[in-house]
C-alpha cells in the first residue's frame, strides 16, 4: 500500500551514491545508541552512545508536538504545520525538510528541498520503526520498549551512515516515534 503511494507521487529514490551524499560516519555513531526519556513525567530524551549522552531532545505538548534538539553538531526545530513537520535549523531558522503525515497512520514522507526522500514506517504493536528509502531499503531503525515508548534501541544502517543529515535525522525519527507514531 505504501509502496503504490509513493509510485503515485513520483519520489526521487534516496541516492546514496551520489558525490554530495557521501561523507564519513561520524565517530559517535560507530557503536551502539539507545534513546532513553530522563523523567517520568518530562518531556526531555537523551540519545546514548556508549552510556554518554550524544544529543537531547524536548518535547513539548502531547497531541502533535514542537520538538527542540541539540548534539554537537547544532540545534534543530521539529515543527508541526498542518498534517506536515517542518525541520528548521536553531541558528538561523532555515528549512531542512518537510515530512509529509498524510500519507497513512503508520507512515510519513521525509521529503528535502533537493527532491530526495525518505519513508518513515512504524509499527506499534512490534516496537518498530524505521526510514527507508521509497524502494524499501532500510536507512535507520528504531527498537522501542515500554507501553510510553520510555527507550528505543537505534540501528544506523550502512546508508544511514552516509547521510549528511544523519545528525538530526536520528532525533527527527524518535521525535515521531514518541510524538506521532
Amino acid at each position: 500500500m505504501i509502496a503504490e503511494r509513493i509510485q503515485t507521487q513520483h519520489l526521487r529514490l534516496l541516492d546514496v551514491t551520489a558525490a554530495q551524499v557521501h561523507r564519513s560516519q561520524p565517530a559517535r555513531f560507530s557503536c551502539e545508541l539507545s534513546c532513553v526519556k530522563t523523567g517520568l513525567f518530562d518531556g526531555r530524551y537523551e540519545m546514548r552512545s556508549g552510556g554518554r549522552c550524544m544529543a537531547t531532545l524536548h518535547v513539548n505538548g502531547i497531541f502533535r508536538p514542537t520538538v527542540s534538539a541539540e548534539n554537537d553538531d547544532g540545534a534543530w526545530f521539529f515543527e508541526p504545520e498542518e498534517r506536515s513537520i517542518v525541520v528548521r535549523t536553531q541558528d538561523s531558522l532555515r528549512e531542512l525538510a518537510t515530512v509529509d503525515l498524510s500519507l497513512s497512520d503508520h507512515a510519513a514522507i521525509l521529503r528535502f528541498p533537493d527532491g530526495r526522500a525518505l519513508v518513515f514506517t512504524s509499527d506499534f504493536w512490534k516496537g518498530h520503526a524505521e526510514f527507508q528509502t521509497p524502494a524499501g531499503d532500510p536507512v535507520v531503525s528504531f527498537r522501542f520498549h515500554g507501553l510510553f515508548r520510555p527507550s528505543a534501541g537505534i540501528e544506523v544502517l550502512e546508508r544511514g551512515r552516509q547521510l549528511p543529515e544523519l545528525s538530526w535525522l536520528l532525533m527527527l525519527g524518535w521525535s515521531l516515534v514518541v510524538g506521532y507514531f
